[in-house]
């Protein structure tokens, strides 16, 4: 065993701390006295030291539950005693350790204890790290299955608890109280946990044999179809529009104005609104060169009520020598997202002025569409303003778009009650 070394007739036990933990365990080596001369049996008496150290490392890193972190250790340390007698005797001591255990924390956390360092259990915690590691996808959608997975995890510490029927009861405990998640995040939780579940199995830690993770019937029939629109946004009336902008106004928040004034002549998705440059802004028309699907890539008209706006932004921006940003003063996210923060002061403006959950800063999106459709704009033609694919299949393959003076004829039916 590498952690034991002799000093005179004595062992010792050992262990190296890390560089990056030695600051938070306050030494960078454990060296103990095994108080003993004969090597098999310091080998033993080591094991239990060097579990407790390898823990208390996990511990100070922060990078695992305690609890499940010394129960590996065991486990380990147990599994590399080679000697028959030797693995005994360690299980002997982990034996007194669990009634230790038993006195501080009860009954059931001994008993899981023991059955995580014996192998009878598998903990899920510590290979979450190896399975976020190989998830090839975007930043933001990494941490959404961190997180329900986490939640998996908290509920389920081992592959042994995970039942189809005990998961079927998680499920419906997330949709009642106090949780009240809704069909579409037990849905996505499922999902997830599903691939994470799927990793359990390749890496040989969960049965091959069983799919325990089976998404409930009632969070498959919330998929939305074409009667479902009334569980979508809704969107703001004219009225709503001057209000929100109003508020924005009194508060002194000018950014947010702005950004309510371009939503509700363009059209335009916030993230679309909150990436335009000043270089995207020419010839009467916004450029928007980012946006979340093909047919969101677009130019919108200038409305001839955004016009004097646009012009202050322009000398604002140039006049400062900032970003390049047509708003400026807005800050990245770690996901790259420039219209996280004003979108929250957007939801916290509207959750002031009374609008519930269902109005969001998309609901100004459909303000636009329902002014257009009201005006008897076509929809085709809408669908060019906003960014939609078209809704009928020669168009939508054949047709390069409505002409921009088209485009600015429609837009400008766009009113508001100022």
């Amino acid at each position: 065993m590498p952690n034991i070394e002799r000093r005179g007739n004595t062992w010792y036990a050992t262990l190296h701390v890390p560089k990056d933990a030695q600051d938070a365990v306050g030494h960078s080596k454990f060296f103990k006295t095994l108080k003993t001369t004969d090597k098999r049996q310091a080998e033993q008496r080591a094991a239990v030291l060097v579990a407790g150290w390898k823990a208390e490392i996990q511990r100070a890193r922060g990078d695992s539950d305690p609890f499940i972190a010394e129960a590996m250790q065991w486990k380990r340390g147990i599994e590399q005693q080679h000697n028959g007698d030797a693995a005994e005797g360690l299980e002997l001591h982990l034996t007194d350790y669990a009634e230790e255990l038993e006195a501080k924390h009860g009954t059931e956390k001994a008993r899981g204890f023991v059955s995580i360092a014996t192998g009878q259990q598998t903990p899920m915690l510590h290979v979450m790290p190896s399975w976020k590691a190989q998830l090839a996808l975007a930043p933001k959608t990494i941490d959404q299955m961190e997180k329900d997975v986490t939640r998996f995890v908290s509920k389920f510490q081992t592959v042994e608890q995970v039942t189809r029927q005990h998961v079927r009861s998680w499920f419906q405990e997330l949709a009642g109280e106090p949780e009240n998640l809704s069909p579409s995040s037990i849905k996505r939780i499922a999902g997830f946990c599903r691939n994470f579940w799927g990793y359990l199995q390749e890496s040989g830690a969960a049965p091959t044999d069983d799919q325990p993770i089976i998404t409930p019937a009632f969070a498959k029939a919330s998929k939305r179809g074409k009667g479902s629109r009334s569980n979508g946004w809704v969107p703001f009336t004219p009225s709503d529009v001057v209000t929100l902008h109003g508020e924005a106004t009194r508060k002194g928040d000018q950014e947010l104005a702005d950004l309510i004034l371009l939503g509700a002549y363009t059209g335009a998705r916030i993230e679309e609104l909150c990436s335009l440059k000043l270089d995207h802004v020419t010839n009467g028309a916004f450029a928007i060169t980012e946006s979340k699907t093909d047919a969101g890539v677009r130019q919108v008209p200038i409305h001839s009520k955004l016009t004097p706006i646009v012009e202050r932004l322009k000398v604002t921006r140039k006049a400062a020598d900032d970003d390049g940003y047509l708003l400026a003063g807005l800050t990245f996210n770690k996901y790259g997202d420039r219209s996280n923060a004003i979108g929250k002061r957007f939801g916290r403006l509207k959750d002031s002025l009374g609008f519930g959950g269902k109005h969001v800063f998309h609901s100004i999106r459909k303000t636009v569409v329902t002014l257009l459709e009201n005006a008897g704009v076509s929809e085709n033609l809408t669908a060019d303003i906003v960014g939609h694919d078209k809704p009928r299949i020669t168009y939508g393959l054949y047709s390069g778009g409505a002409l921009l003076e088209v485009k600015r004829e429609a837009l400008e039916k766009v009113r508001y009650p100022w």
